[in-house]
């Protein structure tokens, strides 16, 4: 795949991957800038649940010409390569394990580290940073999941329907998501973002994950995060809250909350710029948030 349309000129596009302890092998889009060196920051972007990269693009270009970026593609999506048995893990706990993984075999101890995640992948890091694995320098967070509200009945469609007749079920959760949690006539392009990612899951994995991250919160772990970090908000996004974002920063150390006007605006240029901004303010030694 070309990932050139995610950066600019002079940027090398790599796609690497990773096999996990358990088998599993993840994909990782390497992004490389003719500035990098090794006292620069390596940046880590996890993104959310059955996200795809394309709803990344406005974010990366600004990101990655300025930065060495690891994009990780999570277990759950279909470029994930899994071994031939049952019984593969998708919860919070081994997709941590998965970045500790990660963080060891692509990025030197040395390297002064950042992360940028998004919905599930925010949540990832979090689980990571309260175990105090690595060092990091600051984590700009897009709308954090506490703890993952599916609807009963999605779930009770999961446990009964096998993926085969996930088609019937997609249709029913595009209806659910574009009537009752997404703004589709002031942000029109998000709704097709999602209905996106929702047509291009892999049903068996999505179902695995489901069941498990609906009993996952992260609980107790905020206190023990001592890293700066950010956490993005967006004041029309009703599958994330504001209120529970605001009671996250209030739980960690050295965090704060930036509010954007709309989820379109989460993943556009200005959010990049300010990931850009956030990063050299923290690597330059102009303080933490």
């Amino acid at each position: 795949m070309d990932y050139s349309e995610y950066t600019a000129p002079g940027v090398i596009c790599r796609e690497d991957s990773l096999v996990t302890t358990d088998g599993v092998t993840l994909t990782i889009i390497d992004f490389i800038p003719p500035g990098d060196a090794p006292d620069r920051p390596i940046v880590v972007f996890v993104a959310g649940l059955i996200s795809l990269i394309t709803g990344w693009r406005d974010v990366l270009k600004e990101i990655t010409p300025h930065y060495r970026t690891l994009y990780i593609e999570t277990r759950e999506k279909k470029s994930a390569g899994m071994p031939a048995r049952n019984g593969i893990e998708f919860s919070v706990s081994r997709m941590t394990r998965d970045l500790d993984e990660l963080l060891r075999d692509k990025v030197p101890e040395d390297r002064p580290l950042c992360f940028v995640g998004s919905s599930l992948g925010s949540t990832i890091i979090l689980d990571y940073l309260s175990q105090h694995l690595r060092e990091s320098g600051t984590a700009i967070l897009i709308a954090p999941n506490y703890e993952f509200r599916f609807p009963p009945w999605f779930i009770l469609m999961l446990r009964w329907f096998p993926p085969l007749f996930y088609v019937p079920v997609k249709y029913i959760l595009k209806w659910y998501l574009r009537n009752f949690r997404l703004d589709r006539r002031k942000e029109p392009e998000q709704v097709r973002k999602y209905e996106g990612t929702i047509d291009a899951a892999e049903p068996t994995r999505l179902k695995a994950s489901a069941l498990v991250l609906k009993d996952y919160t992260l609980g107790d772990k905020l206190r023990d995060v001592n890293a700066p970090v950010i956490i993005v908000g967006a004041r029309t996004d009703a599958l994330h809250g504001i209120p529970e974002m605001e009671a996250m920063v209030d739980a960690m150390p050295q965090a704060r909350l930036a509010i954007m006007e709309s989820n379109k605006e989460t993943h556009s240029t200005k959010a990049g710029l300010l990931i850009v901004e956030e990063i050299r303010r923290c690597t330059e030694g102009r303080g933490n948030p």
